[in-house]
C-alpha cells in the first residue's frame, strides 16, 4: 500500500524505468548535507527536487540556486496556496524577501511543516508567520489582521467580521498570552503558550 506522495513518486519512476534522476541536478554530498540540516529524509528531499523540476523543467539543472516564483510553489504546495497566511509564509521562508523561493528555501518550508520537525522549532516558525509585519513581535495589529484572515475576510464570499469584533478577540488573546507590560507577544511567550495546545501542532503540519 502506498502511504504518501514520495512513495508514489518512487513507484511511478520505477515503473517508467527510472527515466528521471536527481543525480542530474544534485550530488550526493549536497543531498546528505540537506538531510542533516533539515528534518527531512533523503527520499523526501529527492521528491521535492522532482516536483520543482517539473514546475520549471531544467532550471535547477542550470542553477541549483534558481529562485521559483511563489505562484510556482503554489503548484506543488496547494496546502500553502489555500492558507489564509500564504503571503506571510512565503515572506518568512523567502531568504531574499523577493516573493521567490530557492530550493533551500523550499526545503526549509517543507522541513518546518513536516512530521519530524520538533514542536519547539515548529512553534518558532509559526511565530514569524503570525508576526505579519515582520518586526519580531506579535502586536495587537498583527492579531487583528490574523483574526480577519482566519475569519476569511479576504474572500469575496466571506462574512465580514467587524473591526471591533476582531479587536476584541485580539485583546482576549493578548490577555491570555502576554506576561509583560508591553502588550505584545515575544517569540518566547508565543512558543510557551502554544506548547499547551496540542491541536496547534497538528494544524501546523502537512504530509509530504
Amino acid at each position: 500500500m502506498i502511504e504518501n506522495s514520495y512513495e508514489l513518486f518512487y513507484y511511478t519512476t520505477a515503473a517508467m524505468g527510472n527515466s528521471w534522476s536527481h543525480k542530474d541536478i544534485i550530488d550526493e554530498d549536497r543531498l546528505s548535507t540537506y538531510a542533516e540540516l533539515t528534518f527531512l529524509k533523503r527520499k523526501q528531499i529527492v521528491h521535492i527536487i522532482y516536483l520543482l523540476d517539473n514546475v520549471d523543467p531544467g532550471k535547477l539543472r542550470e542553477n541549483l540556486q534558481h529562485r521559483f516564483a511563489a505562484e510556482q510553489i503554489d503548484v506543488i504546495l496547494p496546502q500553502i496556496q489555500c492558507s489564509p497566511f500564504r503571503d506571510s509564509i512565503y515572506r518568512v521562508f523567502s531568504s531574499q524577501k523577493d516573493n521567490h523561493l530557492s530550493l533551500e528555501d523550499v526545503l526549509d518550508l517543507y522541513s518546518a511543516f513536516c512530521g519530524d520537525c520538533p514542536d519547539e522549532v515548529r512553534a518558532s516558525w509559526a511565530f514569524y508567520i503570525f508576526d505579519l509585519d515582520g518586526d519580531k513581535i506579535i502586536s495587537t495589529d498583527d492579531l487583528i489582521e490574523a483574526v480577519k484572515k482566519l475569519a476569511g475576510c479576504e474572500r469575496e464570499d466571506a462574512d465580514i467580521i467587524e473591526d471591533e469584533q476582531a479587536e476584541h478577540i485580539a485583546e482576549l488573546v493578548l490577555k491570555e498570552m502576554v506576561f509583560n507590560r508591553a502588550a505584545t507577544i515575544s517569540r518566547e511567550e508565543f512558543t510557551h503558550f502554544v506548547a499547551r495546545i496540542p491541536e496547534f501542532f497538528s494544524a501546523f503540519h502537512f504530509r509530504i
